[in-house]
């Protein structure tokens, strides 16, 4: 009775061993695509105080990743390149630079002057180009760099220039192109804006002077109800965020109409939200998990006190043996 009792045990410990990791393996892989879910949906936001923050509005969290002090002058026209892990901007100079990411450095893009005179207030990446608009004008801009070195710490300079009056944009009265911000899907080429009037447009950037195609006109002259514009990693969503209000929607590139995101609203400093967007932000993922970790501890303790177990019954049956 007590040897069959003593084999039931024994053959229940591996089993249990068996059912723990089991359920660590299924919580570490739910927990990942959670992750994975959410991880590209997070961009970078620039506030009235000229912080730069970390934003997510699928979980909903606003994280400052560098302050003022750290920024220097205002920064607008926000641009990330993903690849390189670099955010171009243009400060209050009109000069354009960019936050070198790997080294937490603020430095200026050499080489072909942009020549601004005045801020754009609009900015994406592209296909090694930072895109923006003229102020106030029709005219989309394109401006390539090329690069010396390679990784995130390779050196950007603007190695040439180039402009496209975008025609059947009427660019006055409350068609007046003033920003806003442009957002580009980088899957197909496209670049989708909207004014700070509310008119939302897109552009096929193979062809932007003759593709000017308007999705839903400006409703008139309040300048409250444009929004800043990001996609996430993948281009699935375009979100939009009202500066004045806080409040983040997602809006339909096919007809322009908008979903507020319910829960989430921005007010972080002097009363506004975010006065630009700068694109999707590609953060790492840890690896391994830290569950993924807990779990390998736990397995192998479970497997030690096992062992322990065997040496200590083993050691009373030899000394019982030897009396």
């Amino acid at each position: 009775m007590n040897l069959h009792l003593h084999i039931r045990r024994r053959g229940a410990l591996p089993l249990l061993r068996l059912a723990l990791l089991l359920a660590l393996i299924l919580t570490v892989s739910a927990g990942r695509k959670a992750a994975a879910a959410t991880f590209g949906h997070s961009m970078y936001g620039v506030d009235v105080a000229n912080n730069i923050w970390v934003l997510n509005p699928v979980d909903q969290t606003a994280t400052k990743v560098l302050t003022r002090d750290d920024v220097g002058q205002t920064a607008n026209a926000l641009a990330y390149d993903t690849v390189r892990n670099q955010m171009f901007f243009v400060n209050a100079a009109n000069t354009f630079d960019y936050w070198e990411r790997s080294t937490n450095t603020i430095k200026s893009v050499g080489g072909l002057s942009l020549g601004l005179t005045s801020d754009p207030n609009n900015g994406a990446f592209y296909n090694d180009a930072f895109w923006y608009f003229s102020h106030n004008s029709n005219v989309l801009n394109r401006a390539t760099l090329s690069y010396t070195g390679s990784g995130e710490t390779a050196v950007p300079s603007v190695s040439s220039l180039a402009s496209f009056p975008v025609l059947g944009m009427n660019p006055t009265g409350v068609n007046t192109n003033s920003f806003g911000d442009i957002a580009i899907d980088t899957n197909t080429g496209t670049l989708y804006a909207m004014t700070s009037r509310g008119r939302f447009y897109s552009l096929d950037l193979n062809n932007p002077v003759l593709s000017f195609n308007e999705i839903v006109a400006s409703p008139g002259n309040d300048r409250s109800v444009g929004l800043q514009l990001s996609f996430d990693l993948n281009n699935n969503t375009l979100y939009g965020h009202n500066y004045r209000s806080g409040d983040w929607y997602t809006i339909d590139t096919g007809t322009g109409a908008v979903s507020q995101i319910a829960g989430f609203n921005t007010l972080v400093a002097g009363g506004r939200g975010f006065r630009d967007l700068g694109g999707s932000a590609l953060n790492p993922v840890p690896e391994p998990s830290t569950i993924g970790l807990a779990a390998v501890g736990l397995v192998g303790s479970l497997g030690y006190t096992g062992i322990r177990r065997r040496r200590r019954k083993a050691e009373k049956t030899s000394a019982t043996l030897a009396a």
